[in-house]
């Protein structure tokens, strides 16, 4: 470690500038690949046992696995030198995960929408209709927010019983509030302002992605059931029909979405070993932990037996505990010195031909973040136009026209469900403690329909004992 900091130290005070550029370059690369490989390797092996059991083996799972295994045989495993086919392929496979994760979470916000509705009217159904002392389910819920004095707790409790709250909200004033929250972009940059709207128009279903209608449809039929169902007039057997289903199509979303998830891992650490293998060989190897890596990858792709191979494999995995947490840590001062170097000796960068090494870098260090599904191949420091007024009036007036298109389209229940969706997604718009407390009593106050009530007592009470 003081090494590293040596290292970075003298590269900021211009000591030995090329010379430890290089290095500092080299010793990332050779983190990088270190730590891909060996986090690769246990997400594999898991990825290949869940593919064994798989009954449907020409599904899309099992043919984006085949085509990351054969990149895994050939660059990796049999040391083939990395082509643009090789690197073509792995984009490609991070662009169709992408794609399906695109229309499950399509799928999940939908049917959020609609699940809202149905647990508000369980109770009317069932006919188990509560009396809710709304003093006291108010009083529980400011309790709940300030017990802590962390803003940032006190921001996400309130999201979260936002997303719960009865929605007594005029259109007028849901896009007031729309437009409140709009206004804090200004000044900012555009794309940050565009993403959040696009976010907005994703979660409620203004936008729609490609391949919505198609690429699953028992999820599309049972989504049109739901949304072509008379919430008010729906009968028990009805409600239980739609709730069984929905849950049925919650599972399938689970599964297909964990197993992306899992796989989108996988092909980011396949890309970073794919950038850096060449400039690494002959580096790793020398980690025990390395080479059980690559072992634990081999004998997966060659087995079939997984009982037999947890316990070949014992000896492997036992050599990996707390190596990736070691690795981490070792990468972290790097990291932490990446932006000053990349943009503060940026004219050295060019001037030794280090350029494409440093983007390469860069790339790296999103492909291995917390955001899988991260756009890698465009650069993350291109610089946008800030928002006026001019921009943040044209904004906001199509995204407020989007929202009432949609509503003119949509009963008062599917209206209230996707105001309350999009309220707790935004910053709260809510001041002072005493403001809080006021809407808290105003909407549960002025909701009448007893069977609502009871569904937001119980979901409320238990989302706050749960965190006790």
């Amino acid at each position: 470690m003081s090494s590293v900091k040596k290292l970075i130290g003298e590269i900021k005070s211009d000591i030995n500038k090329e010379t430890n550029i290089r290095e500092y370059a080299k010793l990332l690369y050779e983190k990088y690949n270190y730590y891909a490989t060996i986090k690769m390797s246990m997400n594999y092996y898991t990825m290949k046992e869940i593919i064994s059991d798989m009954t449907d083996k020409n599904s899309d799972v099992c043919k984006y696995f085949d085509v990351l295994s054969r990149l895994v045989k050939d660059n990796i495993i049999k040391n083939k030198p990395v082509d643009e086919e090789a690197l073509t392929a792995v984009k490609q496979i991070r662009d169709n995960i992408e794609y399906k994760m695109k229309i499950l979470t399509s799928y999940t916000d939908g049917y959020e929408i609609y699940e809202y509705i149905l647990n508000r009217i369980e109770a009317k159904v069932k006919k188990s209709v509560e009396e809710v002392d709304i003093a006291l389910l108010s009083d529980k819920m400011y309790s709940y927010v300030f017990n802590e004095s962390d803003k940032m707790v006190i921001n996400s409790k309130l999201q979260l019983l936002m997303a719960q709250l009865p929605v007594r909200m005029t259109k007028s004033k849901f896009c007031d509030v729309v437009s409140n929250t709009l206004a804090l972009y200004k000044g900012g940059e555009k794309t940050s302002l565009d993403e959040f709207c696009d976010m907005l128009r994703t979660s409620s279903l203004i936008t729609k992605p490609k391949g919505f209608e198609t690429e699953y449809p028992f999820l599309y039929h049972v989504y049109t059931d739901l949304a072509a169902a008379d919430y008010k007039e729906l009968s028990e057997d009805e409600y239980d029909a739609l709730n069984g289903r929905l849950n049925e199509a919650a599972d399938i979303i689970n599964e297909e979405a964990s197993n992306y998830i899992l796989m989108q891992e996988i092909a980011n650490d396949i890309y970073t070993i794919l950038l850096t293998i060449e400039d690494t060989i002959g580096t790793n190897e020398k980690h025990p932990a390395y080479k059980a890596s690559v072992n634990i990858i081999k004998s997966s792709m060659e087995s079939e037996d997984f009982e037999s191979l947890s316990e070949i494999l014992m000896d492997s995995f036992v050599s990996l505990e707390g190596v990736q947490e070691e690795v981490t840590e070792s990468i972290m001062p790097l990291e932490a010195a990446f932006d000053d170097i990349y943009v503060g000796k940026n004219e050295d960068i060019k001037a030794y031909g280090l350029s494409d090494r440093f983007e390469t870098l860069d790339k790296i260090s999103r492909l291995l973040s917390t955001s899988l599904f991260i756009d890698v191949e465009k650069s993350a420091r291109n610089e946008s136009d800030m928002v006026d007024d001019k921009y943040y009036n044209e904004t906001k007036d199509k995204l407020i026209a989007d929202f009432m298109s949609l509503f003119s389209d949509c009963g008062r229940p599917v209206v209230r469900s996707i105001m309350c969706k999009i309220l707790s997604a935004m910053p709260i718009f809510l001041n002072t403690k005493q403001e809080i407390k006021d809407y808290f009593d105003y909407t549960l106050s002025g909701c009448k329909d007893m069977s609502e009530l009871t569904a937001c007592n119980k979901l409320i009470t238990e989302m706050i004992e749960e965190d006790y």
